[in-house]
């Protein structure tokens, strides 16, 4: 707790007359952080469904990432694993491309589908005004997910 590899405190340090990086003049070099365990890569989708210059938003469940959020629909991907759920809506869906983001135990690789003239996917929603995206506050990874869809 005393020597730290930003900044070492050799003159503090109860083990400085046997250290192998200050005898070699160079007392930075040690300790020597260990390398992260990569993240897990998870697979997901999101669902883009807009009708009538909106598009249909959700509220994520109270627990887990992003819980209690304003999101687009997904298949339920996690941290722990894939997204695994059929699409909100039957019929032809539109792939937008890919999204990634890393967040602290896992990467996700999401991808966005889109259906538009979509009718009203069963279960709590609202449909949110396109020109008003920006203000849903929707987390960096949905926010990613609508930008791809708008520039598309």
């Amino acid at each position: 707790t005393v020597c730290t590899a930003r900044d070492p405190r050799c003159l503090l340090c109860p083990l400085a007359q046997a250290c192998a990086a200050r005898a070699a003049g160079d007392p930075a070099r040690l300790p020597v952080k260990a390398p992260r365990k990569p993240k897990p890569l998870r697979q997901g989708r999101a669902f883009w469904i807009e009708r009538d210059g909106a598009v249909w938003l959700v509220r994520r469940a109270g627990t887990g990432m992003l819980s209690g959020m304003r999101a687009l629909p997904d298949d339920g991907w996690s941290a722990q694993g894939d997204g695994t759920a059929e699409p909100p809506l039957a019929g032809t869906w539109e792939n937008a491309g890919v999204v990634r983001h890393v967040f602290t135990h896992a990467a996700l690789e999401l991808s966005v589908l889109v259906q538009r003239g979509a009718p009203q996917p069963a279960g709590p929603g609202e449909w949110w005004p396109l020109d008003r995206i920006e203000e849903a506050g929707l987390p960096t990874l949905f926010a990613k997910a609508a930008r791809l869809v708008r520039a598309s």
